[in-house]
C-alpha cells in the first residue's frame, strides 16, 4: 500500500469510527492498556521453540520423489524425516508440532486446509478446513497453541470481518473464537500468551492467548501497521520501519525512541517482515530471498538495531550495513545457487540454498560459521528455521570475507538479474582506499557483457577517486588501442579522459596517451571533447604534447559536416587550445572563426571567446582582416 493510499484508508477508518454509535476502537492507543497487556506476555528464552531444544529446519522439497516436507537437524547435520506433502503456506514450528497449509482435495475450488503434524516424525495429527466464506490470512504458534486469522467475506466492504481461531496443537480442537472489528485483517503474531492481530492497516488488536479476551489496541498514527512480529526481545510492528511494541508506541509515533528505520542503499527493498494483509506473502516466494534481516536490543521503551547493524539478504548475497549511516561493513557472495530462506538467529545469519546447502555467517564479520548439505537431489523450495541462538564455532581456517574481492565478484558475476546490485558494488569499490580498487574499476570498464549502468558507475567511481597513484593505470589502459586483427575494442576513452581530468596537473603523465587518441579514427566526437577538457585541466605542464594534438584536430575537422549539427568536440578543442596555446594558436583560432567553411556553431563560439579574451582586455574584431596570417599558420 502506498503512503497516500494508507493515508486515505486511515482517514476513512477514522471517519467510519466517528460515525458509529459505539466505535470498536474507542480505547485504541491507550498506553496503560498496552502496558497491562504486555505485562501478561512471558518472554521466551533465546533458544529453539521445539521442546527438544534442537536447532531445526523444516524444508519444502521438490524432486523426483514428488512434493515433500522434511525436517533437518542442523546440529547433527542430518535429515530427520520426510513426508509427502503439498505445502501451500509457510510452515511454523511449535513445541512438538509443525503447522502448514495444504492443498485441498478439490484443488483450487476446495476450502483451504491447515494441517498440524508431529514434529518428531512428520505424521499428520489433524487438519482444519476453513468454511466456504472464510479466507486464511495467516497463523502463528505459541508452544503448541495454534492461532489462525481468517476473514469472512460479506456482501459489502463494511460487512467484511475477521476472526481469530485458537486450536489445540495436538488435536486441532477449537479452544475459542474471537470476532475482530469490521474491516481488513492480517495474519497474527504471538509472544508468550499474547496474540497481536493487525486490523484496518492502522490498528493492532491484542488478545489473551488463553481466553481470547481483548486486552488492548494499538493505533499506528504515522505509519501503516502491515506486520507484527514476535521475538525473544519483544513484539514489533510497522511497515516502512519497526516499532517496538511498548506503552510509548501505543500510538505509533516515529518520534518515540522505540521506532527504528535503517539507512539502506537504493537497491534494497526495505521489507522488514511479511505484509500480513497479503495472503500471497504467506507462501514461500521471492520475498523470502530479498528482504532485511534484523534484531533489536531494548532498554525499557528504547530500542536500537542489535550491534547497530541491519542485514540484507539479496538472493545469493548478504550484506551488513551500519543501520544509522548506511556504511557497508561486510559483504558475502554465495556461489551458484540462491539462498531461498534465511533468518537472524541472534548471533548468526542462517540460510539454506535452492540446491540444499546450509550456511551460517557471523553477524559482526561475515565469517562463514557453518556448512552442511541436505544430501539429496531435491530442490529446496522454501524453509522455516527453529534455531534461535544458533551460532556454531567456525573452523580454525575460516576467514572473514574481504570487501574488495567480495564486491569484485559481485560485479563479475554472470547472473544478469542484478544490474542495480552491480552498480552498488561498483560504487562501494570506488570508496575503498589504495590502488587496487582503481585496478578493479579499470578492469570492469574493459570487461564485455556487463550492463550499461556498470560501465557508467565504474567510470564515475574512478573519476570520483581523484587518485593520483592511478595515473600509471590510466596510461596502461589508454595504450590498448583498438585492433581489428586481435579482436580488441577501443578502451573507454571518454571515461578515462574524465578520470585524468579529475587529477588536474597531477595527470600530466597521462597527457601524451590522451593526445595520441585525438589522432585515431575510432575516437568518437564525445571522447574527443573529453580529451580536450582533460588536457586543459592538466594544464601548461603538458602543453608540449597537448597543443600540437589539439591544433591538428581542429584544423582537420573544423569544416567536417559531422560537426555542423553538434560542434561540442570542436568547441572543447578550441577552448583547450585558447587556454594552452600561444600567439600563433590564437591567430589560428581567429582564422577558424572568420573562415566561412568552419562549422557555424564553432565560429559563433570563437567570436565570443576571442572577444572576451583579447589581449589588454579590449574586444578583438574577428573578420576578413584576420585571415591572411591565420591562413599562413594553418
Amino acid at each position: 500500500m502506498t503512503v497516500r493510499a494508507w493515508q486515505l484508508a486511515l482517514a476513512a477508518g477514522l471517519a467510519a469510527s466517528a460515525g458509529c454509535a459505539v466505535s470498536p476502537f474507542q480505547r485504541a492507543g491507550n498506553p496503560a492498556d498496552v502496558g497491562a497487556a504486555l505485562g501478561k506476555s512471558r518472554a521466551p528464552g533465546e533458544k529453539p521453540a521445539n521442546a527438544a531444544g534442537k536447532n531445526l529446519a523444516v524444508l519444502v522439497l521438490e524432486g523426483t520423489g514428488g512434493p515433500r516436507l522434511a525436517a533437518y537437524d542442523l546440529g547433527a547435520a542430518r535429515l530427520v524425516w520426510t513426508q509427502p506433502a503439498e505445502v501451500t503456506t509457510r510452515a511454523v514450528i511449535g513445541a512438538s508440532i509443525v503447522v502448514h497449509g495444504t492443498k485441498p482435495a478439490g484443488g483450487d475450488r476446495g476450502n483451504a486446509i491447515v494441517t498440524g503434524r508431529d514434529l518428531g516424525g512428520g505424521a499428520v495429527l489433524w487438519q482444519y478446513a476453513l468454511a466456504g466464506d472464510e479466507r486464511l490470512f495467516g497463523y502463528d504458534l505459541d508452544g503448541d497453541a495454534v492461532y489462525l486469522v481468517v476473514q469472512r467475506a460479506g456482501g459489502r466492504p463494511s460487512a467484511t470481518s475477521g476472526d481469530v481461531i485458537a486450536l489445540e496443537g495436538r488435536t486441532g480442537a477449537v479452544r475459542w473464537r474471537h470476532e475482530l472489528p469490521p474491516g481488513r485483517v492480517g495474519g497474527p503474531g504471538v509472544r508468550g500468551g499474547v496474540v497481536a492481530v493487525p486490523v484496518q492497516s492502522q490498528y493492532l488488536v491484542l488478545l489473551d492467548g488463553a481466553t481470547g479476551l481483548e486486552l488492548a489496541q494499538v493505533l499506528s498514527t504515522e505509519e501503516a501497521a502491515s506486520f507484527v512480529r514476535a521475538l525473544p526481545e519483544g513484539m514489533f510492528y510497522g511497515s516502512y520501519g519497526v516499532f517496538l511494541l511498548a506503552p510509548s508506541t501505543a500510538r505509533g509515533s516515529r518520534r518515540e525512541p522505540g521506532y527504528l528505520r535503517a539507512t539502506l542503499p537504493p537497491f534494497v527493498r526495505p521489507i522488514y517482515w511479511y505484509d500480513l494483509y497479503r495472503p500471497e506473502q504467506a507462501v514461500y516466494s521471492a520475498v523470502d530471498r530479498n528482504r532485511v534481516l534484523w534484531r533489536v536490543s531494548t532498554e525499557g521503551d528504547r530500542a536500537r538495531f542489535r550491534d547497530d547493524l541491519a542485514f540484507v539478504h539479496h538472493y545469493r548475497f548478504f550484506f551488513a550495513f551500519d543501520a544509522s549511516s548506511g556504511t557497508l561493513r561486510w559483504a558475502y557472495s554465495h556461489p551458484v545457487s540462491d539462498a531461498v530462506a534465511s533468518t537472524h538467529t541472534g548471533h548468526a545469519l542462517l540460510f539454506v540454498t535452492r540446491d540444499g546447502e546450509f550456511g551460517a555467517l557471523d553477524t559482526l564479520t561475515g565469517k562463514r560459521l557453518y556448512e552442511a548439505r541436505l544430501g539429496t537431489d531435491d530442490v529446496v523450495r522454501g524453509a522455516t528455521f527453529d534455531a534461535e541462538g544458533f551460532a556454531p564455532e567456525p573452523k580454525a581456517d575460516a576467514a572473514a570475507p574481504e570487501l574488495l574481492p567480495s564486491l569484485a565478484s559481485i560485479v563479475a558475476d554472470p547472473d544478469q538479474r542484478f544490474p542495480e546490485l552491480k552498480a552498488f558494488a561498483i560504487g562501494e569499490l570506488g570508496r575503498l582506499p589504495g590502488q587496487q580498487p582503481s585496478v578493479q574499476l579499470l578492469e570492469i570498464m574493459r570487461r564485455p557483457g556487463l550492463p550499461a549502468i556498470a560501465y557508467q558507475k565504474a567510470g564515475e567511481a574512478l573519476i570520483g577517486r581523484k587518485d593520483a597513484e592511478s595515473a600509471d593505470l590510466l596510461i596502461a589502459a589508454l595504450k590498448l588501442h583498438a585492433d581489428f586483427t586481435e579482436g580488441r575494442q577501443a578502451p573507454p576513452v571518454a571515461l578515462l579522459a574524465r578520470a585524468a581530468r579529475a587529477l588536474g596537473p597531477s595527470g600530466r603523465t597521462v597527457a601524451p596517451e590522451l593526445a595520441a587518441h585525438l589522432a585515431l579514427p575510432e575516437t568518437t566526437p564525445g571522447a574527443a571533447a573529453e580529451i580536450a577538457r582533460a588536457l586543459a585541466a592538466i594544464g601548461p605542464d603538458a602543453a608540449a604534447v597537448s597543443v600540437p594534438a589539439l591544433r591538428d584536430f581542429l584544423t582537420m575537422y573544423r569544416s567536417d559536416p559531422l560537426y555542423d549539427a553538434d560542434p561540442t568536440a570542436l568547441v572543447a578543442v578550441a577552448e583547450a587550445l585558447l587556454k594552452l596555446g600561444g600567439a600563433a594558436d590564437r591567430e589560428l583560432l581567429l582564422f577558424v572563426a572568420a573562415e566561412p567553411h568552419s562549422a557555424s556553431g564553432l565560429r559563433a563560439h570563437l567570436r565570443r571567446a576571442l572577444g572576451e579574451t583579447a589581449p589588454g582586455g579590449e574586444a578583438q574584431a574577428v573578420g576578413p582582416a584576420a585571415r591572411p596570417a591565420a591562413a599562413a599558420a594553418e
